[in-house]
């Protein structure tokens, strides 16, 4: 099988997927700088932006007149919609033009979702940071400022009022969202007692597989507690987060592929944030397969491939945790090891992100971390009691550049 990965610069890919045995023979598109390092056998073309559509159709018409192409595999939120549009032009299987589209433009996604009849939160879309001031003025501040098209909160803020933006406007802090290549979305910002998110499998317009987890804090502006749990079969939350996770894979008309979808809870009950056709980001993929035996990851690639997910679902053992340790930009000078992680009281698994001697760099997205940690419990107290030793037990040095 000949297929084509699209790969985004700063995102990498799991081995396994990387060198699946599903694969024939594999042709990369990725971009200048690239992060994931592909051995002499891969096929590896570097366009300026996997997001620039007319440079993504070109390098595949390229290849096309070299080769046969089965199948296009676009892992990553940034790019997903040029992909489906590509698949469309040249006729090549896979989630097409629309449906991409509506899962990567958080605009058109919830423009679909509200006519399903979907709780969200008022929505508007700005073009660029001047057109963002009318829009809080319209919905009522605060209202949080978004890219249309990204993940991991990369270039979100919350503004309290027009002076509060104008003043952002003229700063250097507004030069990211300048540079977008996109606009912004605009959105009342809700009080929250609560986050959660879904994550699915789906083949043939069905929902094959879906687990609900609560995040251990907000995403946005988390401080340095962070991860989630998974949700035992009676939380009150859980029933209604798949019902409503089945309506958004109706309402966006996804027929085969894996879905993390995000809700927020406030004082007048739970609200859709956002839905994404790939796998979750961090340590989420890992904690479902301790926890379910489900590999989402592995489920994303097979349903792209047009092959049969695995999606046997196992017993569920308990509350799986993960949680995201401490990260900073600079120099790290020293840090609490694995072994001594995997000492601590409930923890199964420990993946270092990080090592004394690293620099990280200033822009970081909510799922950097010096290491991931994963627990399990048989209750959510014991789980953010658990999650808490852990913090506890953690320390890390790190010098400012």
């Amino acid at each position: 099988m000949n297929v084509v990965f699209v790969h985004v610069k700063n995102n990498l890919l799991p081995d396994h997927i990387r060198t699946a045995p599903q694969i024939g023979h594999l042709t990369v598109i990725t971009e200048p700088h690239h992060a994931q390092q592909y051995g002499p056998e891969v096929d590896v073309r570097v366009i300026e932006s996997v997001e620039n559509a007319e440079l993504l159709r070109l390098e595949v018409l390229k290849l096309l007149r070299e080769r046969p192409i089965d199948r296009i595999y676009a892992p990553f939120e940034r790019g997903q919609a040029q992909v489906g549009y590509v698949r469309t032009y040249f006729g090549i299987p896979g989630t097409g033009s629309e449906v991409s589209h509506a899962f990567s433009s958080k605009y058109a996604m919830k423009q679909q979702m509200r006519r399903a009849g979907l709780p969200v939160t008022d929505f508007l879309l700005a073009p660029g940071l001047e057109q963002v001031a009318q829009a809080g003025a319209a919905l009522g501040w605060p209202v949080v400022v978004k890219p249309m098209v990204g993940g991991g909160a990369m270039d979100v803020c919350v503004f309290h009022s027009a002076e509060q933006v104008e003043e952002f406007t003229a700063s250097p802090d507004a030069a990211a969202i300048r540079a977008l290549p996109c606009p912004v979305i605009v959105e009342k910002f809700a009080e929250l007692t609560g986050e959660y998110h879904c994550d699915g499998v789906v083949q043939a317009g069905e929902v094959a597989f879906v687990a609900s987890s609560r995040y251990l804090a907000p995403v946005l502006g988390h401080g340095a507690l962070f991860g989630s749990m998974t949700l035992p079969a009676d939380h009150p939350v859980r029933a209604r987060m798949e019902e409503l996770h089945t309506q958004a894979v109706n309402a966006l008309q996804l027929t085969d592929g894996v879905t993390h979808m995000e809700f927020l809870d406030t004082a007048d009950g739970l609200v859709v944030g956002e839905i994404a056709c790939r796998a979750a980001g961090g340590g989420i993929p890992h904690a479902l397969a301790l926890h379910s035996g489900i590999d989402v990851w592995q489920a994303s690639l097979q349903l792209e491939l047009g092959l049969e997910p695995k999606v046997d679902r196992g017993p569920e053992h308990g509350v799986t945790a993960h949680c995201y340790l401490p990260l900073r930009p600079g120099c790290i000078v020293s840090m609490t090891g694995a072994a001594e992680l995997q000492a601590l009281p409930a923890v199964i698994d420990v993946t270092m992100l990080r090592q004394v001697g690293d620099i990280v760099p200033e822009r970081l997205t909510s799922a950097a971390a010096s290491a991931l940690v994963f627990l399990r419990t048989q209750t959510t107290e014991q789980a953010e009691e658990a999650v808490a030793r852990v913090y506890d037990a953690f320390h890390i040095e790190i010098e400012t550049l």
